[in-house]
């Protein structure tokens, strides 16, 4: 009962060094989630309809994003370098090898709203 015991405390520890070992220091796991973060606003660059989604490409603060977006946001060139508010929201997209419908989807954050930041 005793080995049984040592064992699980040494199989736990193992565990536990293993799981900090992948998952890196604090640190680095918080600037892993802020590389995955969507901007909230931003000059608008280039608006691009694709296959599955539009894309746009937004610069912010000197950093550049390819962003996806609902194909209506395509639609809004007046908005081109300009500096807009984006608004997100998790829709299903089309995740296929081709163009062709195959049945499977994936939840992606696209942007649905762009609005004008008024210049001062």
């Amino acid at each position: 009962m005793k080995v049984n015991h040592y064992l699980t405390t040494a199989t736990c520890a193992g565990l536990i060094v293993s799981l900090n070992f992948l998952a890196g220091s604090p640190s680095e796991a918080n600037k892993f989630k802020k590389s995955n973060s969507f901007p909230t606003s931003g000059k608008v660059l280039k608006l691009t309809n694709g296959d599955l989604m539009c894309y746009v490409e937004i610069n912010t603060s000197g950093k550049i994003y390819q962003l996806g977006a609902d194909f209506d946001i395509c639609n809004q060139t007046k908005l081109l370098n300009q500096q807009v508010r984006l608004t997100y929201q998790r829709i299903k997209v089309n995740d296929c090898q081709s163009i062709e419908p195959c049945g499977k989807t994936k939840l992606k954050n696209l942007i649905v709203k762009m609005k004008l930041i008024p210049q001062r």
